[in-house]
């Protein structure tokens, strides 16, 4: 959904800060995302903040799935507004014989947080 190769995706292009675990992208969500008349959609802001949460975990060069995902929404995005997000990873922890990546994330817009996540990430076998 979210990978800059992916044609019908959102094609962001995330950088990596591997030193810090985080991942963070700019982009300008354009109009055939709104869902309400001038809005983004919000399943299209929880895609965004779970993918950059993804590539958080790819910082460390771990191929992770969502296992638990809350999205927090704040205020609401107006297409083509200029956005940044950020993730980074948190913890991780052992769970039987899983292990698993805590996560957040936040959407910033005009200065202030438009939307905020935390994940939960199985790390791929």
């Amino acid at each position: 959904m979210c990978g800059f190769n992916n044609k019908v995706g959102l094609n962001l292009n995330f950088e990596l800060d591997r030193e810090n675990h985080q991942a963070s992208c700019s982009t300008i969500i354009s109009d055939k995302y709104q869902g309400w008349d001038g809005i983004v959609h919000g399943g299209i802001i929880a895609s965004m903040l779970d993918g950059s949460m993804v590539y958080a975990c790819r910082s460390m060069d771990l191929a992770c799935v969502t296992a638990e995902l809350t999205v927090r929404y704040k205020k609401p995005v107006p297409i083509n507004t200029p956005v940044k997000i950020i993730a980074k990873v948190k913890d991780q922890i052992q769970w039987m014989s899983y292990s698993i990546i805590c996560t957040e994330a936040i959407m910033k817009m005009d200065g202030g947080i438009a939307a905020k996540a935390k994940a939960k990430m199985f790390v791929k076998k």
